[in-house]
Parts: structure tokens; sequence; C-alpha cells
């Protein structure tokens, strides 16, 4: 049985993005059940997200700095480690719940570390891990770099995967997800399965001036895409198949919300296709719902997802979906809303189709509010959380 009062530390790496909210959420809840909760973030908190963990007991920032997954990296996550060891040993909790397999990586160097230093850990996946491994450089292997570099990519995912499999539990955002691990021999019988709660809006600022002119106008159809600028949500699909949709409707317009490393390499593309007119890149914003709610349709073009929560996001702010039927997520959550368009990967042509769809059938109303309370509220998920955590204390005693 869980002790009275048990003491729980939740593990993030930064307040940005869709784990921190959860991993907020969670703690909340946690605080209102009668949990002692506390928090280690490993790098300082983004003034602009309202995420902050304020019901958390302690607060501990640990401002580290990234590392690459090749010797280098692995020295300096081991060194890393030795720290998060320390921060936690004075916490003294009596679980940990970590964020992110990489800090479920960095919570297993901790515990190899000798000494007296044992606690039970669960990893939450909030992403497609298995896709975003590092890959081995293909080629010619002649070059000794190259030849350190494809073992060291080697030793860094089998120790991700290790770690993953010492967990005490393991949670998945989603069912798609947890299939996709089940061949790696990890105990299903300290598995949950946990949807991300679909939370309102943490702030009210006012709309980009463009877009809420674009969003507002009767004679415009506007789309918005809310995702950052990453190889992995392959803009570049979305902007050619926009661009090929605006060729039979001049009318439809696009925004995209979100910042990343690939940004000029993407408003680039956009002047090179001639759309620049019709793409807005509003940047990062703390109310993607409000853009939501007012648009035609979100879209997300993914080659891989951990879920692609900002689909549930859409339609609990009224709106469909166009996403692409990557491995893990978007087809899921079609299922379970009974709502959305699916397209191949990277198919510019299918997306490109589906847009012009859209645009050119009547708006579909979309309300799913008892779907969306009964699977993607914040009680259903501290809820789902809580019995996995009842049967690893159950376990440890």
């Amino acid at each position: 049985m869980i002790k009275s009062n048990p003491h729980i530390c939740h593990l993030v790496l930064s307040n940005i993005g869709g784990a921190p909210r959860t991993a907020d959420s969670l703690i909340s809840s946690q605080k209102k059940a009668g949990y002692k909760v506390s928090t280690v973030v490993l790098t300082d908190l983004d003034s602009q997200w309202m995420v902050n963990f304020q019901a958390s007991e302690k607060l501990i920032i640990m401002k580290v700095s990234g590392s690459s997954f090749y010797i280098g990296g692995l020295i300096h996550q081991i060194w890393i480690a030795m720290q998060l060891r320390k921060v936690i040993s004075d916490l003294k909790p009596d679980i940990i719940i970590c964020h992110t397999a990489f800090l479920t990586k960095l919570f297993y160097f901790s515990q190899l570390i000798p000494g007296r230093f044992s606690v039970p850990s669960i990893s939450y996946i909030h992403t497609d891990v298995i896709s975003e491994l590092p890959a081995e450089s293909k080629g010619s292997l002649y070059s000794l770099i190259k030849l350190l570099q494809n073992l060291f990519i080697r030793i860094d995912n089998w120790i991700s995967l290790r770690s993953l499999q010492q967990a005490s539990g393991l949670v998945f955002v989603c069912k798609s997800l947890y299939e996709r691990f089940l061949y790696l021999g990890l105990n299903s019988r300290r598995m949950a399965i946990c949807y991300n709660p679909a939370i309102p809006d943490p702030s009210h600022q006012p709309l980009n001036p463009t877009a809420e002119s674009w969003l507002k106008s009767p004679d415009l159809i506007t789309f918005v895409s809310a995702a950052r600028f990453h190889h992995q949500k392959d803009h570049q699909t979305l902007l050619k198949a926009f661009a090929q949709a605006s060729q039979y409707h001049s009318n439809i317009r696009l925004i995209l919300l979100g910042d990343g490393d690939l940004q000029t390499e993407i408003q680039e593309l956009a002047t090179s296709l001639e759309i620049s007119n019709l793409v807005l890149f509003a940047g990062t914003v703390t109310n993607p719902r409000t853009y939501f709610s007012l648009s035609r349709a979100v879209i997300l073009a993914s080659h891989y997802e951990g879920f692609g929560m900002v689909l549930v996001e859409a339609v609990a702010s009224g709106v469909t979906f166009i996403s692409s039927d990557c491995p893990v997520g978007p087809r899921e959550i079609s299922e379970v809303l009974n709502c959305g368009t699916l397209v191949p990967i990277s198919d510019v042509d299918a997306l490109a189709t589906a847009i012009i769809s859209h645009v050119e059938t009547p708006q579909e109303i979309i309300d799913r509010s008892e779907q969306i309370e009964r699977f993607f509220s914040e009680s259903s998920c501290a809820n789902s959380l809580e019995m996995l955590l009842q049967q690893v204390f159950d376990e440890k005693t």
C-alpha cells in the first residue's frame, strides 16, 4: 500500500512543451491528493511559458547544458547524473517520475554510482523514442571518426533502452506507443497508458495582428499548424502541399506557430514557392487554442510523433484536423475522437488534396466535449498514474 504522505519527485528537462505541461498538471493533482511533491528541472525556466510548477513543495533548477550522444556527450551525461544523484539524495523522495526517456537514462546512470542509493522510478514516455534513437552513419566505415561515432551511438542506444527496462514502471501517452515498445522485452505488468490532458491555454495574450485579420476575415480560409521547426515536423511537405492547394484557391492562408533551428530554412522555402504572402510565421505563443478555434482546421505533417497532443487540443477547441498517418498518435486520436483526416507521411499530393477538400466542403462542427472529458481530462490522467504508483509501491513493500 502507498504509505501516508509519500514524497514524489518529478524530473523534467524544461518548462517548454507538452511534457512539462503534463508534469505540472500531475504535480497539482498529486498535491491536492495529499502527496508531498517536489520537482527537479535541468534547465532554466523560460519566462514566456506559463508552466512554473507552483504546486511543488520544493523546486530545484539545476541549469545544466546540453550534450551530444558521442563520447563527450556520454561523459557529460554521467557528470550530470552525479549532480542529479546529490540532489535526489538530499530530497529523499519515495519515488521518481522521469518525464522523458533521456531523463530516465540520467537517473539510471545516477543509480549506478557506488553508494547506498536506491529509489524506484517511473519513466513517463511522451515521445516515440524508437524513432528518435540516433541512427548510425551509412556508407564507408573506413574513417576512424565514423567508426567511433557509430560505436558510441550503439552504446548510447543500448543504455537508453536498458534504462527503460530497469525502470520500476512505464507510462505511455497512448496505446500505439505502448504497443510499439512491447517487443523490447519490457515488463508489461508495470505499464500504464495515460493520455495527456487537454489543458486550456494558460494565458489570454492577444492574437498576432496579421493572424487575427486572417482568422476573422469572412473572405479567407485559414489553416493553423503548431509545431517546432524541426525535421520531425516536416514543414517542407506542408509548405509544398499548401503551395499546390493555393493554385486552386487563392483565398487560403496558413499560420505557423512555433520556432526552432530550421525556421530560416522554412521561410526561404516559402519564398521559393512564392507563398510567403500566404504564410505567417507567428512564432511561439502561449494561447494556441485561440488560434485553433478560429481556423478551418489544424494541420500536422510530422514524420513521427509521441502522440500529437496538438490534434486533441484542436478538437477540444472545436475544429477538426489534417494529419500525417505517422506510426504513433494521429490514427489513435482520430479513432478515439471520431474525426480528422489522415494522409500518408511526406505525401505532398495527398496533403494538398486534403486541404482542397476542406476548402471546398462546409466547415465541420466539432463537439467532442464528452470524449475529451472522458479520455483527456486532468483527472483521468492523474487517476491512471495513481494506479501505477500503487502497483510500484506495493511491489516495493
